[in-house]
């Protein structure tokens, strides 16, 4: 879409002012609420399409951009929306917001940090970070004891749906006391993702005078058998993508798929047919090596379509000795609710897609989107409809 702009900012970012900050929502975000991201102090509206992020460890980097010169009015595609994080362990969080020029891309970033504490449930337990876990998040585990724990010693294991987390305390530290060196109240541990269903976790401690580890906490939770499909965002490439599947979020969030971030953006639906609704239908999934790029759809004569558009164009590129670059199926990505009649069922919102309408410069690209806001701020871009229904 960028290459499309045709909107120019007022000023240059806070040339005359003061530098924009990072607000969290809420301000101090507690165990169990999603944490927002707002802008602060800044002087003109953010390009919306392009905002993305990623995470090292406790530190999240959130890129912004804008145009830092000529004049307005400003579309549709520039203003101001909250970045979602979703839920956080509890503990310390650091973000580095970084304001880019899109008018001057060589120039250095105004960068402005942030932090963030997680408050951790008020009672002692064992808890799980999301609260309300999908069959998609990874799953965490977090302690929160009486007595202050080394974090080092958490040990997670799963066997069957019991999830058991093994932790060394310092037996005569109890909390409210002076803290140990290397000693917390709370700490978390990855479980990794859990297949739909219900759970039964336990909190074992053992004490660092020795003897045997013993049960403190309990607690019984369910995984949602709904997903959370996550969208990503590639800079150079100007793409968006969505996934789904364990081991490629897991990739693309380890940064070693290419640039790709999380733009914050995601909606509902179904990684297997067993956990699907009747009425959900399977999300035919292709890729084009010509644009590097992947296109999903839910409408059976599409899918058909271009699965015989693919032997077509691989007989054809075989018969002239060149190698396939055009549309090839990769399997179901995953189930979801389509609309009917145009419109999507109560209890379940829209999925638009859009068209960058670029196929002529081989460079195909489509956003699959549930946030009006963002919808809307593809204007330049055909808009295709709707693609899927998002369960709320």
């Amino acid at each position: 879409m960028k290459r499309m702009l045709c909107l120019a900012a007022a000023i240059a970012l806070n040339a005359y002012g003061a530098a924009p900050t990072i607000a969290p929502t809420p301000a101090i975000p507690t165990y169990g609420q999603a944490v927002g991201l707002d802008v602060q102090g800044l002087d003109v509206p953010v390009y919306l399409p392009a905002t993305r992020y990623s995470r090292s460890g406790n530190t999240f980097t959130v890129d912004y951009e804008f145009l830092g010169a000529s004049f307005g009015p400003f579309g549709p595609q520039f203003g101001t929306q909250q970045v979602d994080l979703g839920e956080l362990p509890p503990g310390n969080y650091t973000v580095v917001a970084r304001f880019i020029d899109i008018d001057h891309p060589d120039t250095v970033a105004q960068t402005t940090t942030t932090n963030i504490p997680v408050v951790p449930p008020d009672n002692w337990g064992i808890y799980t970070v999301p609260m309300q876990p999908r069959a998609s998040d990874r799953v965490n585990m977090v302690i929160r004891s009486a007595v202050y724990f080394d974090p080092a010693t958490m040990k997670a294991s799963v066997s069957g749906n019991t999830v058991r987390v093994d932790f060394a305390y310092h037996a005569t530290a109890p909390v409210g006391g002076a803290v140990p060196p290397g000693m917390t109240s709370y700490a978390s541990i990855d479980v990794g993702r859990l297949a739909p269903g219900t759970y039964h976790a336990e909190g074992w401690g053992v004490p660092d005078t020795g003897g045997d580890p013993k049960r403190y906490f309990t607690l019984d939770f369910a995984v949602n058998p709904q997903a959370n499909v996550v969208e990503f965002y590639e800079e150079k490439l100007d793409h968006y993508f969505i996934a789904a599947g364990d081991s490629e979020v897991d990739l693309l969030d380890a940064g070693s798929q290419g640039d790709w971030k999380r733009t914050g953006q995601s909606f509902h639906a179904w990684l297997r047919k067993e956990d699907a609704p009747p009425n959900a239908e399977p999300v035919c999934r292709f890729y084009a090596a010509g644009p590097n790029s992947h296109f999903y759809t839910a409408d059976p004569a599409e899918c058909t379509w271009l699965k015989g558009l693919e032997q077509q164009e691989r007989a054809d590129a075989a018969a002239h000795g060149q190698p396939f670059l055009a549309w090839g199926y990769e399997g179901i990505a995953f189930y979801a609710l389509v609309p009917v009649n145009g419109e999507c069922p109560a209890g379940t919102s829209p999925v638009w897609r859009s068209y960058n309408n670029r196929a002529a410069q081989n460079d195909s690209n489509h956003r699959f989107t549930a946030d009006p806001m963002q919808h809307i701020a593809m204007a330049g871009w055909n808009d295709e409809g709707i693609a899927f229904c998002s369960p709320q």
